[in-house]
């Protein structure tokens, strides 16, 4: 908005104004004035770059992971800050190489123990599955896999909807204060059309929130709301490679009427549409 602030045609100049909280204002005045340092997040989305770069066959061994992660922009935030990585200061470039071939340890093993790659005891010999391929090509969290490798074969079509609502894709969709009464509208009211699959109490949670989207537009409820309808959107264009990527994890793992329903929601979410 500062970008458009003043009339081009009329405007030679203008004053945009920033307020904000006391506790964010050195923030703001680091943007203005361009002194405010940009630091990797590499880090937080570590894992998944890790089983990607498996997949494309980039790296087969942890060190040629470490050699990976020397090439980034992370490793140079590192030597120049390394408490923003919970990395002590002062180590010697071997000991930081250390750490960081630790982080890559730890990933690879979370990634071994859900069957997303194939690790030997030393870490050596790295290989992908098709579980990590589905990961690396849907763009699936670890998070979201780990917690469909949780499935018993026996969850309901309604227990998968609450499922893929609780997925890392959807966390940035959040519950506002003035949303609430819609959507407990359309959970539970005697007097209109509700969701298929009503949840117990009020929707006080963004997962839930995400829920009740999915259930409304999937049974053609009128939204009034812009704002719901603009996260609507959101969680479909998420919601839609999620529920392909359960459907085709599922391939690999026992249990028909798991799958079964997987494969109705995934036709749902492609079609908007029970």
């Amino acid at each position: 908005m500062i970008g458009r602030a003043g009339r081009p045609q009329f405007d030679q100049s203008a004053t945009a104004v920033i307020m904000t909280r006391n506790q964010t204002k050195a923030k703001y005045e680091a943007l203005v004035n361009g002194t405010q340092i940009i630091e990797s997040s590499l880090h937080k989305n570590l894992i998944e770059h890790l089983n990607a770069e498996i997949v494309l066959h980039t790296i087969n061994d942890v060190t040629v992971a470490l050699e990976w992660i020397r090439s980034t922009f992370l490793y140079i935030r590192v030597q120049k800050n390394p408490r923003h990585y919970n990395i002590p200061p002062g180590l010697s470039r071997e000991d930081m190489d250390s750490k960081l071939q630790d982080m890559c340890i730890k990933d690879l093993n979370l990634l071994s123990r859900i069957d997303l790659v194939k690790m030997d005891e030393e870490g050596y010999d790295l290989k992908p599955t098709e579980v990590g391929r589905l990961m690396a090509r849907y763009c699936i969290t670890y998070d979201t896999m780990n917690k469909f490798s949780g499935l018993e074969g026996t969850e309901s079509l309604s227990d998968l909807v609450s499922i893929i609502a609780g997925c890392k894709e959807f966390q940035d969709v959040t519950l506002r204060i003035n949303e609430r009464k819609t959507l407990n509208t359309l959970n539970k009211d005697k007097h209109r059309a509700t969701i298929r699959f009503a949840m117990d109490g009020k929707i006080k949670t963004g997962p839930m929130k995400v829920n009740c989207l999915i259930q409304a537009a999937l049974g053609c409820l009128p939204i009034q709301d812009f704002g719901l309808n603009q996260d609507t959107n959101k969680i479909f264009r998420a919601g839609t490679r999620v529920s392909k990527c359960l459907t085709e994890f599922l391939m690999h793992r026992a249990g028909f009427r798991v799958l079964l329903n997987a494969t109705i929601l995934a036709k749902s979410f492609r079609a908007r549409l029970w």
